[in-house]
């Protein structure tokens, strides 16, 4: 069976995915602006009294309750995020872990990266 010219289309010869290592092994710049869930910096380490009040209001409590910086909320226990917020403490909690271990996660794997 013959297929009429303009019903044939061109397969690709090579197909490129950009999850997979380049061939020479090198990786392009790292975008972090991706990897951020709004316009607060992606480490909540270094995160000010303003970053922290701005993240705490956005959840639902009160950034008086927390002057302080994030280095400062490394510090607190999930049971000190809900004697500030009682009726989201945990969850505020478990955000701020979460944020954590994710800038943790990618600084280990820049560190990893940097060393090959």
């Amino acid at each position: 069976m013959t297929y009429p010219p303009h019903c044939v289309t061109a397969m690709p010869t090579q197909v490129r995915c950009d999850r997979v290592p380049p061939a020479d092994g090198i990786w392009g710049a790292l975008d972090l602006r991706l990897l951020q869930e709004d316009d607060l910096p992606l480490d909540p380490r270094t995160w000010g009294r303003a970053e922290v009040g701005a993240w705490v209001a956005r959840r639902g409590g009160l950034p008086e309750r927390f002057p302080m910086n994030g280095k400062a909320l490394c510090l607190m226990s999930r049971d000190m995020f809900a004697s500030r917020v009682p009726s989201a403490g945990h969850q505020l909690h478990q955000d701020f872990r979460r944020r954590l271990a994710k800038a943790l996660a990618l600084q280990e794997l820049i560190e990893k990266m940097s060393t090959k």
